[in-house]
């Protein structure tokens, strides 16, 4: 058997709150968790955008029952199948992604936050975005450890800064130590991270403030 790749055009859902014109000064890219779908992820989002800010929240391509063959609808960035892959198809859509918000803001700072599973695909993004990324907002993600020279390189320029909760049922506070730990000692990246109290899911009054005050170190 041979296995062979083709190229295919398709249509991915992505919510817009707020207006992207010549007036907007932030654009926040939304890159939502393993297991979620837009709809519900921008939620915390609503009645944030403002004259100068609008956010975009572009939906994870592979969507999936939750449990079993019907009911609530997930979706992912990828899995273990074939993921070096899926990688590369990540890139190009956040590419297209930033690309479109670029467009329609063209003088806008372009900042991301993403949460879970979408910090670990963001970060595997750095250098490759066809804009500059000003801020990355990671919240309760694990950080790549494959993260290559190019991801290193532009993460060490961007601000960034990490959210981990003290009670996160999927990454624990030891598992938290630890990815710091490793970008310190192997990448030399001794990353700004705070700790909140709670599981594994945003916390909407932080995330208010770290918003404007990211904002702020920008203008």
């Amino acid at each position: 058997m041979r296995q062979h790749w083709i190229s295919t055009e398709q249509e991915q859902r992505m919510d817009v709150l707020g207006e992207l014109t010549s007036a907007t000064k932030h654009i926040w890219i939304g890159l939502h968790g393993y297991g979620q779908l837009v709809e519900f992820f921008q939620r915390p989002f609503r009645d944030l955008e403002t004259e100068d800010r609008a956010f975009v929240f572009p939906q994870a391509p592979h969507k999936f029952y939750i449990n079993g063959v019907s009911g609530r609808v997930g979706a992912s960035w990828m899995t273990k199948d074939e993921r070096l892959k899926d990688i590369e198809n990540q890139k190009k859509y956040l590419t297209t992604v930033l690309n479109w918000a670029h467009s329609k803001a063209p003088t806008a700072h372009i900042h991301v936050l993403a949460f879970s599973q979408g910090v670990a695909t963001v970060m595997r993004f750095l250098g490759h975005s066809p804009v500059a990324i000003s801020t990355l907002l990671a919240w309760a993600g694990s950080w790549p450890l494959d993260a290559s020279t190019v991801n290193l390189k532009a993460l060490s320029k961007i601000n960034f800064q990490g959210w981990f909760g003290d009670n996160d049922e999927f990454i624990g506070r030891q598992k938290q130590t630890e990815i710091q730990a490793y970008y310190k000692n192997q990448f030399e990246l001794d990353l700004d991270v705070s700790i909140y109290k709670g599981g594994h899911k945003l916390n909407q009054v932080i995330l208010i403030s770290e918003i404007a005050r990211l904002e702020q170190i920008i203008r």
